[in-house]
């Protein structure tokens, strides 16, 4: 009698109770559902799409962290089961009062063995989580209210942000450590307190945080994207946006009175998206956010629910792949996003013109030469005849680009192969740190760190160059000769030297270390030997017979010389000029932007650094300012000892003081992130890289056009902005080279520097016989040659 009551009380606290919570939800939609649809008519739909996938991903973190807290308590429980049993258990939260949720995930999971106090326990703890890590992702928001009357007390008084901070800083300190403070505390207040404090280590918290955190980025990444679909927003707001919706769903969450906060969550999103919009669009938008939210957790739990009936051996191995490399794993998805953000960051900035000749049309008119039997030919940027690209730089990788102009002939190739190759430099960076530091999470942090870096993500975003590649290159260089993998080793380190002519010092470099460190005498000699002699070769004949003179950047070391042999000499004779210049606050500067993303970890581990020398001094002791950014692809061959030198930094570290692995993990995402705010390109930092979505071309569409139409047998002169889009030629000039010549001439007039100069130029050839105006749009005017 008791089993049959006890199957009773299971089936109606399954199905039927989860058809309840449908009800409830129905309520929530159909009373709005005409307004709603006759207000989305001019939707976005691939905006809309990438918010419901970013929803997806919140609801799929959320149930992994489920997940971990039964694989903590040696429940094995497949992610697949557990992610959907989690999914229906949680959408009973939609019926009033919080039992039948708490009930429905004690009876799920039961009979997968888990007992019911047990699920108690970890319910307190998903809830403990999932707030502290709101309150973490909360702090975004902090600039957002400040411009909102009713906080103004936050703007007034820098002090008062300053102690939010610090108390929610306190707070998720105090959580992660709370396991090891019950220990200090009287036995009588620990039998109190202990059904309240998680059964994890600290480590383990701070892995849940991290995950819920990364799961609560996405749902405001949800948010804004579904915010935008509808009303554009600049992407300067992405964080703000994404701190305000976490705030706000932090704010429902706490609530008792109201199924999962309804009302509360959408009253605090109109008031403060009202600021950015009429007050109807605000309430519309908020309603629309929770109806999309609700409509996707539907959809989890459809998709789960088919997931957790596979019984395919392929999926099952994945799986269980995953399941046993959650940190690999965890690092393959950022990667993806990583990947995905970038490529279209870049694809949007070859759109709308922010690439130019320099750099990625150079590059993109020498593979496509190179389709066309060309090979390493261009039009030379500073004049117009045809050379060997050996003239400027020895970036003869771009030879091996060729055969992917045979799958898709466009400049954007080149830009998404850039994403990828650099992108997954983080797996190397992984697989270094784990296996030195033999500790995946620390390992974990580093890959992140290096996504997120600065000169990592504002090299990839500047064009293309070949030698940007040469960060994974280096990375994988470095991994096989460490694993003593020489074969592999000599492989990424041929690859490298291709991107550019310096990067045989750095092999050159391998070469001494493989001959003292790796004790293998007759390889490192040969590589040190080989290196040499390919970059005197390079440098003193091979750029020189192409140019007909010397490097075109020996005129940057001048003070040192007039030739290479000159700058070395006076560069290792002149230790005092070299050590001035590179106190000079400029350079000072650059270095700061290069080792403060990482915390100034490499000091702690200088040997490998002199790898990164040859670049190091170049940059440095440059007269060309460039060289002492960090937004072009200069940094490329230093960052990826400046992430070797900070893994063996920890292990030196770590060697002398025993340092928590958890607090090593906080240390480095928070000069993670507070470098990326400081440096980086993304939405939310104080020098963004937003122009391509801020300031879109609207007459792209027809620019486009009328280029695809030009012939490929005419020359071409065209302003910077433009020239990567006429690359695909045998003659294209670059503005005002060839400008007498050319068989047509285009303007696209959106640099003020040189605006007026340009247009000086629109006047005379408007008077020129020669030429008559073909086309014009907008800014955009085309002069073409008239017949003779």
């Amino acid at each position: 009698m008791k089993s049959l009551i006890y199957n009773f009380a299971k089936y109606l606290i399954g199905w039927p109770l989860s058809l309840v919570a449908l009800y409830f939800i129905w309520q929530i939609i159909a009373p709005n559902s005409q307004d709603l649809i006759s207000n989305l008519s001019n939707i976005n739909y691939t905006l809309f799409t990438i918010g419901l996938i970013s929803f997806l991903v919140f609801y799929t973190l959320r149930s992994y962290i489920w997940h971990r807290l039964l694989r903590e308590k040696n429940h094995k429980i497949p992610f697949k089961q557990t992610s959907y049993l989690w999914a229906i258990s949680e959408i009973k939260r939609y019926i009033p009062g919080k039992f039948w949720f708490i009930l429905g995930r004690a009876v799920a999971f039961y009979d997968k063995g888990v007992a019911k106090k047990d699920t108690g326990k970890f319910l307190i703890t998903e809830l403990q989580i999932f707030a502290v890590s709101s309150l973490v992702v909360s702090l975004l928001s902090i600039p957002f209210l400040q411009d909102k009357p009713q906080f103004a007390f936050l703007n007034s008084n820098d002090l008062y942000s300053s102690l939010i901070i610090l108390l929610v800083f306190l707070l998720a300190m105090l959580f992660i450590y709370s396991p090891k403070l019950l220990q200090l505390l009287p036995q009588k207040l620990q039998k109190i307190l202990n059904p309240l404090i998680p059964e994890f280590s600290p480590s383990s918290i701070l892995f849940l945080l991290f995950i819920s955190s990364i799961a609560l980025v996405f749902f405001g990444l949800g948010n804004y994207f579904l915010i935008i679909s509808l009303k554009f927003i600049t992407p300067q707001l992405i964080p703000d946006i994404v701190g305000f919706f976490t705030l706000s769903f932090f704010l429902g969450f706490l609530s008792f009175l109201t199924p999962a906060g309804l009302g509360i969550r959408e009253g605090i999103i109109t008031l403060g998206l009202s600021s950015l919009m009429t007050y109807d669009l605000a309430a519309l938008i908020s309603l629309f956010s929770r109806i999309m939210l609700v409509i996707t957790e539907i959809i989890f739990i459809f998709i789960t629910f088919i997931i957790s009936k596979i019984k395919n051996k392929k999926f099952l191995q994945f799986e269980n792949y995953i399941s046993k490399h959650p940190q690999a794993s965890i690092i393959a998805l950022l990667y993806s996003f990583y990947s995905i953000y970038f490529t279209i960051v870049s694809f949007l900035r070859y759109d709308h013109f922010y690439t130019g000749r320099f750099d990625l049309g150079n590059m993109a008119q020498t593979v496509w030469n190179t389709t066309q039997g060309r090979i390493f030919i261009f039009t030379n940027p500073d004049g117009t005849d045809i050379v060997s690209r050996m003239a400027f730089h020895s970036d003869v990788f771009l030879v091996l680009l060729a055969p992917f102009y045979m799958i898709w002939s466009n400049p954007k190739v080149l830009l998404l192969i850039q994403t990828i190759i650099v992108g997954a430099g983080a797996f190397f960076v992984y697989a270094l740190a784990r296996d030195i530091l033999k500790n995946k999470n620390i390992a974990l942090a580093l890959s992140f760190m290096y996504l997120i870096n600065p000169s990592i993500e504002r090299a990839n975003i500047y064009d293309f160059h070949a030698v940007t590649l040469v960060t994974f290159f280096l990375l994988g260089a470095f991994y096989f000769y460490y694993q003593k993998r020489f074969i592999t080793f000599s492989v990424f380190a041929l690859l490298a030297a291709s991107t550019k002519e310096e990067i045989w010092l750095i092999t050159a470099i391998f070469g001494i270390l493989i001959f003292f460190i790796s004790k293998k005498r007759v390889l490192g000699s040969t590589i040190f030997a080989i290196s040499v002699l390919a970059f005197y070769y390079i440098v003193w004949h091979a750029i020189p017979a192409a140019r007909g003179s010397g490097h075109f950047a020996l005129g940057f070391f001048s003070q040192f010389g007039n030739s290479p042999g000159e700058i070395i000499e006076n560069t290792i004779l002149s230790p005092l000029q070299v050590i001035n210049t590179t106190l000079e606050p400029s350079r000072l500067s650059y270095l700061q932007k290069l080792f403060f993303p990482v915390g100034f970890l490499s000091i702690l581990s200088p040997l490998y650094i002199i790898l990164a020398a040859p670049d190091l001094l170049i940059n440095l002791l440059s007269s060309n300012d460039n060289f002492q950014q960090i937004y072009y692809q200069y940094t490329a061959p230093i960052s990826p000892f400046i992430f070797i030198t900070v893994i063996f930094g920890l292990k030196t570290l770590l060697k002398f003081i025993k340092i928590p692995s958890n607090l090593i993990i906080i240390y480095l995402i928070f000069f993670s992130l507070f470098g990326a705010y400081l440096y980086g390109p993304l939405p939310g930092s104080q020098e963004p890289n937003i122009v391509m979505f801020t300031k879109q071309n609207p007459f792209k569409e027809y620019i486009d056009n009328y280029l695809d139409s030009i012939p490929k047998d005419l020359s071409v002169m065209a302003t910077n902005n433009i020239g990567s889009h006429l690359s695909h030629r045998e003659r294209i000039y670059t503005y005002p080279k060839g400008i007498d010549e050319a068989d047509v001439i285009i303007f696209l007039l959106k640099n003020p520097d040189r605006e007026k100069e340009e247009v000086e130029s629109i006047q005379v050839l408007s008077r020129n016989n020669n030429y008559y105006i073909d086309y014009r749009i907008d800014k955009f005017i085309v002069f073409r040659k008239k017949a003779m």
